[in-house]
């Protein structure tokens, strides 16, 4: 038996080289092994408790370095829980944005097909469905596990039947007039180093290329033959100037958005009717 604050302080010890807020990672591996609340942890400091062998583990596996959000299965997006492993890119905070701003100029249109390529997890998908009762929603992904993961997902959020999940690349195996096409997709250029935590996610996800943005180069080329009305895609934040020239040379002006950080995060377009 071990008291939870002497465990708590173990525990930090073993993150502090591995996160910036190794105490509130290793509250929250406690609370989930225990059942318990981040408040029901500090009330019972001195309280001893008897860890079984899965919260070694699962503290072992953030020691090394794996995602805090593959150990719990699950990752918070836009307020709620989307469970997720390492089939599918963890979301990030960033992410949020793009969804804003898809919405947001989704309202400019009446009852627009939204198709998002590359779907990984769903989270954007599902949110776009929740946040835009009228529209319709398809879902492409390449990776069939990936696909698994969002239609589980939206199952979990009440809208699989309002998605249209399609297995392909790109635009592949979508049917009808396209309005609006989101993208997030993989814009790490293929010789970067990646930090050790996103060694566990899927390459797929991540590597767009030997420059980074062919592929977002590539959706701006499906933007123009679709004759879809809205482009929004996240993007790198060194992308902004390679991504401008190469809107310009087809003729369309992107306009940028800035992450939280001010860093240049995503580009959207807008054609005229």
């Amino acid at each position: 038996m071990i008291s939870i604050k002497e465990l708590l302080h173990v525990s930090t010890q073993r993150l502090r080289e591995v996160t910036d807020i190794p105490h509130k990672e290793a509250m929250i591996l406690l609370c989930e092994v225990l059942g318990k609340e981040m408040s029901w942890l500090v009330a019972h400091g001195d309280d001893c408790v008897d860890v079984d062998e899965a919260f070694w583990e699962k503290l072992e596996r953030r020691s090394s370095h794996e995602p805090l959000e593959y150990i719990l299965g699950h990752a918070t997006f836009y307020g709620k829980v989307f469970d997720v492993d390492a089939r599918v890119l963890i979301p990030r905070p960033e992410t949020e944005i793009l969804v804003d701003k898809v919405v947001e100029l989704a309202h400019e249109l009446s009852h627009p097909h939204i198709v998002e390529i590359g779907c990984g997890s769903g989270i954007v998908s599902i949110m776009l469905s929740l946040m835009l009762p009228e529209a319709t929603v398809s879902a492409v992904d390449i990776s069939k596990n990936a696909l698994h993961v969002s239609e589980h997902n939206a199952n979990k959020h009440g809208v699989r039947e309002r998605i249209n999940f399609i297995e392909g690349s790109y635009l592949q195996g979508v049917k009808g007039h396209i309005d609006m096409i989101v993208s997030n997709p993989p814009y790490i250029a293929n010789d970067t180093s990646l930090a050790i935590g996103l060694s566990y996610e899927p390459s797929l996800a991540l590597y767009g290329g030997h420059r980074g943005d062919e592929m977002l180069c590539h959706i701006i080329d499906l933007f123009i033959e679709t004759n879809a009305r809205i482009l929004v895609c996240e993007m790198g934040y060194d992308q902004r100037e390679s991504l401008h020239v190469y809107a310009h040379s087809k003729g369309l002006t992107p306009f940028f958005y800035t992450d939280l950080a001010g860093l240049d995060r995503g580009f959207w377009i807008r054609r005229e009717a």
